[in-house]
């Protein structure tokens, strides 16, 4: 139960059509998995606030986008990951009153 991003901003940064609606609760479970993720990232549950720094949200879309386009656990090529990216985003806010 995302809370804090939805199906349509999801579909925005993964470049999906709205009116594509087919894979609409996949990408729900996924936003629901990523901000649980998040959360547990952070050492802790998401406090209930207004709004939430647009950092997290980038993760949240980061994440569930990464688990969308990558739907197993395999990888069939060397891996590295990116600089700046989910990490870089949350580090700031592991003992931060929203994580």
């Amino acid at each position: 139960m995302a809370t804090y991003t939805t199906v349509a901003e999801l579909k925005e940064h993964l470049n999906i059509e709205l009116d594509f609606t087919e894979d609409d609760n996949y990408l729900q479970s996924l936003l629901n998995v990523s901000e649980l993720a998040v959360a547990n990232f952070c050492n802790g549950g998401i406090n209930e606030v207004i709004e939430i720094p647009a950092t997290i949200k980038q993760a949240y879309l980061f994440l569930a986008a990464h688990y969308y386009l990558n739907r197993t656990p395999i990888a069939f090529t060397s891996t590295s990951e990116l600089p700046y990216t989910f990490q870089f985003l949350l580090n700031p806010y592991k003992d931060f009153v929203v994580c």
